[in-house]
């Protein structure tokens, strides 16, 4: 049946080819003055009214055009002398080694952008053309029409959403066909030209992915073109056996068999705010997973929850401020304080009441006291906003009254350590960072301390965002140079039945630009996203890197500068393996279809002062559009790699995976175990329990259980 349809269909594209000969002749641009001459009038009258001047006249002659890296290097590329040499028409002068640099990036973004956008004006202006030289002729078609049957028969049609030249690229090298409609559009490259022309920089530049870092001349691409026109004549009835795209609503998931290969997941919960918060919260029932506690507070009953965590935070919060004086020049005591010694009383009571739930085993039970005493709550929050903000002291009559208060203090941490899986990373100023549950890039995020801010952020007005969520701060975050620091790891999952997980060994580390403290909270003290960081790194601080950002190998150098140089593989990578694995391998759900699925994912961790990682956020379909050099350089081979996973792996165990490692399958686990580090629930996932019988329970009962647990 194939054979016989496309057969029809070759005789059809030869019979096209005889009445069209000289239409594609002159399409070509490649034989006689004539047709040169009458393609340059095309270009000409043709090229878009507003689109800026992109042509060699406005790239400098000396201009170092960087290329593909090694596909197994990622680090300084060879670079040709010369832009003219970029099209294969010179040779370059010389050649040496450079740094990558964006300028050269986006000069090569927009000859790129340019000579395809010109080879699909001359293309389309051609059929007013008059040549008489041979362009495609008949013998060409006949193989043309060959290679699409061939390719039909051993199911090797790909097709492509989006402009990713580097996985056709890779597809064709390995003898796939693009499915591509010689119709469809081309970019919108008046929008990017003006971009690229007006920002004259990467941080606005709208490609979801690198450009081919090969040379492709226009008349190159017209010929491609046109062999496209003829392949779509025998396969636009295929279905594509291969599918990469960013976007899951781009595929009719109904039209394709069990054959095709998609770069789309479902059941991806995990990749939203609020479903990522959801997931760790069933998850963390049985297996402890670094990731900062966070709440939907667009739900009543999970709004009562995070109330009761602030005011828990803030009590534990003031015992560590407190302790923190101790051997420090902070003076957190006077005989003039205006807290009174009422708020010693306070926090003491609290926390013996926080461990006594723990040490009876009623830890179901232990938010109770979080509810009633209403009053005394407000005013301990009044008190403690003054010492965080206004640095108020505690009114103590003597030194001798300081020293039991430490010593009470000590034995109260020691115990309340072994319950807080978190207690490291909460800090002592109560620092919460608020974010739309449906935006990214840092857009709309703000930290804030006081109830009555975040409350007042979650209720503004707006467009765009129904819904918000509240996350824990960490508040000793790893500093470089004085700034935080946060890390981006790719990871690439394949199959979901069984399911395999692959880590990729190269990301890279973003910066802040301006010296850390949790007194400013500014976003450039605090957000490392590009965005945020591309407007403010003209004033970031000394050493921080031009672009704040770092790939793994740097970062892995200057950890070994300061001696610390096995952290990585010890503690830094497992953790993130096993973290990432925890969560994927619980979230996904067999899926009965034997359709092979793969996408790509974006994780986003910090890491703390111990070199700790904590999850953050997991990007499905993550950005990888040069807006650093860094991602330009890593994106590239990056996407080379995932057609070395998701085509050649599958055909042969042994092949070459780049920098791609699988961490996880039916028959391997790597860096990870998901059954380890059971730990009971921290505080914040607590559910509430009928408070009469609690509330009967009186101080004095408290006193005399402290005094158990004491002994």
């Amino acid at each position: 049946m194939i054979q016989s349809n496309h057969g029809g269909a070759g005789l059809k594209a030869k019979s096209a080819a005889r009445t069209t000969k000289r239409t594609v002749s002159a399409a070509a641009g490649i034989a006689g003055k004539r047709a040169d001459k009458r393609t340059s009038r095309v270009d000409e009258a043709s090229r878009p009214a507003k689109t800026p001047k992109t042509s060699d006249e406005n790239v400098p002659r000396e201009v170092a055009v960087a290329v593909a890296a090694p596909e197994n290097v990622v680090g300084k590329s060879s670079v040709t002398g010369h832009d003219e040499s970029v099209d294969g028409n010179n040779a370059p002068r010389q050649t040496y080694e450079s740094t990558w640099t964006a300028d050269n990036y986006v000069r090569l973004l927009q000859k790129s952008l340019t000579n395809e956008c010109q080879s699909h004006i001359i293309l389309k202006g051609s059929c007013c053309l008059d040549a008489a030289a041979p362009g495609i002729g008949e013998d060409e078609v006949a193989v043309l029409v060959k290679r699409a049957i061939t390719a039909v028969q051993a199911k090797r049609i790909f097709s492509i959403h989006g402009y990713y030249p580097i996985i056709s690229e890779e597809l064709k090298k390995r003898g796939w066909i693009e499915k591509k409609n010689p119709d469809s559009k081309p970019l919108n490259y008046e929008y990017l030209f003006t971009t690229l022309t007006l920002t004259n920089s990467r941080s606005i530049c709208n490609v979801k992915s690198p450009p081919s870092l090969t040379s492709r001349t226009v008349e190159s691409l017209i010929i491609e073109n046109i062999e496209n026109t003829y392949l779509w004549s025998v396969i636009k009835d295929v279905s594509p056996n291969y599918i990469f795209t960013t976007n899951r609503y781009d595929i009719n998931w109904n039209i394709f068999n069990d054959t095709t290969m998609m770069s789309q997941l479902n059941n991806l919960s995990f990749c939203t705010k609020v479903g990522l918060a959801g997931t760790v919260n069933t998850i963390s029932k049985k297996v402890n997973i670094k990731f900062p506690r966070t709440y939907n507070i667009s739900d009543t009953r999970t709004m009562d929850f995070f109330i009761k965590d602030y005011r828990l935070t803030a009590l534990l919060g003031s015992l560590k401020n407190i302790l923190s004086s101790k051997n420090s020049q902070k003076t957190m005591f006077s005989k003039n304080g205006t807290v009174p010694y009422e708020m010693i009383d306070f926090i003491e009571q609290r926390c013996w009441e926080f461990v006594h739930a723990y040490q009876t085993k009623e830890e179901s039970d232990m938010l109770w006291f979080t509810t009633i005493l209403e009053d005394c709550w407000n005013k301990f929050m009044v008190w403690y906003y003054e010492i965080i903000e206004n640095l108020a002291t505690i009114r103590v009559c003597n030194s001798f009254q300081i020293s039991d208060i430490y010593e009470r203090f000590d034995g109260l941490e020691c115990k309340i350590k072994t319950f807080c899986p978190q207690f490291f990373i909460d800090g002592d100023t109560n620092l919460w960072i608020v974010k739309p549950s449906n935006r990214c890039s840092g857009i709309g995020i703000t930290l804030e301390r006081r109830f009555t801010n975040i409350l007042k952020n979650i209720k503004k007005p707006n467009k765009f965002n129904k819904t918000y969520i509240i996350q824990k701060y960490i508040e000793r975050p790893l500093q470089v140079f004085n700034v935080k620091v946060d890390l981006r790891q790719y990871f690439l999952v394949t199959n979901t039945y069984p399911i395999q997980i692959w880590m990729y060994k190269e990301g890279y580390v973003r910066f802040c630009s301006k010296k850390f403290t949790v007194e400013d909270l500014g976003e450039e003290v605090h957000l490392s996203n590009v965005r945020v960081q591309s407007t403010n790194r003209k004033y970031r601080v000394p050493g921080v890197p031009e672009e704040c950002m770092w790939d793994f190998t740097q970062f892995k150098q200057y950890l070994k500068s300061i001696k610390k140089g096995d952290k990585w593989q010890t503690s830094i990578y497992p953790t993130i393996c096993e973290t990432i694995s925890t969560i994927i391998i619980k979230s996904f759900k067999k899926d009965i279809r034997k359709t092979f699925a793969f996408q790509l994912f974006g994780a986003d961790f910090v890491l703390t002062e111990h070199f700790e990682p904590w999850l953050i956020e997991i990007n499905s379909n993550p950005g990888l559009n040069p807006t650093t050099n860094i991602i330009a350089r890593i994106a590239t081979t990056l996407l080379k790699d995932i057609i070395k996973v998701t085509v050649d792996f599958p055909l042969n165990s042994n092949a070459e995976t780049g920098l791609f490692e699988n961490i996880y399958s039916d028959t391997l686990v790597k860096h990870c175990n998901t059954e380890k580090n059971i730990t009971k629930e921290y505080y914040y996932y607590q559910s509430s329990k009928n408070t009469k019988q609690l509330n009967k329970q009186s101080h004095k009962g408290i006193q005399q259980n402290k005094k158990k647990i004491v002994r």
